[in-house]
C-alpha cells in the first residue's frame, strides 16, 4: 500500500470553503479511482487554516495516476490557498485501515 500525505494552508478567512470543498468535491473523487483505500483529512487544532490529507492507495502507480487526475480539483482550489500544496509520499509499513491488516512482513512475500 502507498500513501500520499497533502498539506495546505487556507487564506485567511477560507477554511471553511476548503472543508465544504473537501467534503463535496475531494472525496468523492477519490472514491473513484482506481486502487484508492481511504481518505483522512485533518484540520490543525491550533492553526484552523492549517489542512493535512492523508490518501491511501493500493499501489504507487494508483497514487500517481490519481494526482494527475486530480490537477483539475487542484486548480480550482487554488484561490482558496496559501502558498503551494506540499506533497509527500510514503510505502506504509503497517495499517488497520479496513482490516486489511498490511504490515512489511505480509507484503515482502
Amino acid at each position: 500500500m502507498f500513501a500520499r500525505i497533502a498539506q495546505v494552508t487556507a487564506k485567511p478567512g477560507q477554511a471553511s470553503n476548503i472543508s465544504q470543498a473537501a467534503r463535496e468535491r475531494l472525496v468523492p473523487m477519490l472514491k473513484q479511482q482506481a486502487g484508492f483505500v481511504d481518505v483522512v483529512i485533518l484540520n490543525s487544532e491550533s492553526d484552523p487554516n492549517e489542512f493535512v490529507t492523508i490518501t491511501l492507495y493500493k499501489s504507487k502507480e494508483d497514487a500517481e495516476k490519481a494526482l494527475q487526475q486530480g490537477q483539475q480539483l487542484r486548480e480550482s482550489l487554488r484561490p482558496l490557498l496559501q502558498g503551494e500544496p506540499v506533497f509527500r509520499t510514503f510505502n506504509v509499513e503497517t495499517s488497520t485501515v479496513h482490516n486489511l491488516g498490511i504490515t512489511k512482513a505480509a507484503t515482502s512475500s
